[in-house]
C-alpha cells in the first residue's frame, strides 16, 4: 500500500514537472494565458490597416448565430477567398482554434462602383483566358408578405457564388448573408 502511494505520488510530481496535461509548459507562455472572450487592448497604430496592403480585407461577412465568417482579402499574388469557423479540438483540454478553408485564389477582384460589397473575382490563366475559379457577389432586395395579414416586409441580402473547378475542390459553394452583416 505505501508502495503504490509512493508510486503514485511520484509519477503525479513527474508530470507535473515534466509539463504534461492541459496545464503544462505552454501555460506560462503570457500568449496563451488570455482568456477566451477577454478583452484585448490593442495599439492604435498596429490596428490600422493601410489601404491596398497585402492583407487587406476586401470583404468580410459574419455569420452572427456562430461567429463564422466569409472574407476575401489581397495577397502578394493577387486575392483569395475564405471562410473561416471556430473548431473545438476535443484533444488539447476542449481548446478552440480557427479554421480557414479556402475556397478560391483569384488575380483580378473588381468591385462595383454602387456598392463595394459586390465583387467580381476571377483568375486568367497563362494563356491569357478567363479561368475557372470564380467569386461573384449579388446584393438582392426581397419584399415578403407577413402571414395572416397585408403588411410587407423588404430586407436585402448578399448572396455569394464561390466557383471553384479545379481538380479536388468542390465546384461550387453558395452563401447568403444579410446585407448589415458585411463589410
Amino acid at each position: 500500500m505505501k508502495l503504490s502511494l509512493r508510486l503514485s505520488a511520484l509519477l503525479l510530481a513527474g508530470v507535473s514537472v515534466l509539463g504534461l496535461g492541459c496545464e503544462g509548459s505552454g501555460a506560462r507562455d503570457p500568449l496563451n494565458t488570455i482568456e477566451a472572450g477577454a478583452p484585448v487592448s490593442v495599439e492604435p497604430q498596429f490596428a490600422q490597416v493601410e489601404q491596398g496592403a497585402v492583407g487587406d480585407t476586401f470583404l468580410r461577412c459574419t455569420q452572427p448565430q456562430d461567429g463564422s465568417y466569409l472574407e476575401v482579402v489581397q495577397t502578394a499574388t493577387g486575392y483569395e477567398a475564405a471562410t473561416v469557423t471556430e473548431a473545438y479540438d476535443p484533444w488539447d483540454c476542449r481548446c478552440t482554434y480557427l479554421n480557414r478553408v479556402v475556397l478560391g485564389q483569384y488575380t483580378r477582384c473588381n468591385r462595383s462602383t454602387v456598392d463595394p460589397r459586390i465583387l467580381n473575382c476571377f483568375r486568367i490563366e497563362p494563356n491569357g483566358t478567363t479561368g475557372k475559379v470564380v467569386l461573384s457577389t449579388t446584393r438582392v432586395q426581397k419584399t415578403q408578405m407577413v402571414i395572416g395579414g397585408t403588411q410587407t416586409v423588404s430586407y436585402s441580402e448578399l448572396s455569394i457564388a464561390a466557383i471553384n473547378q479545379d481538380p479536388g475542390q468542390t465546384p461550387r459553394k453558395d452563401f447568403t448573408y444579410t446585407l448589415a452583416d458585411c463589410q
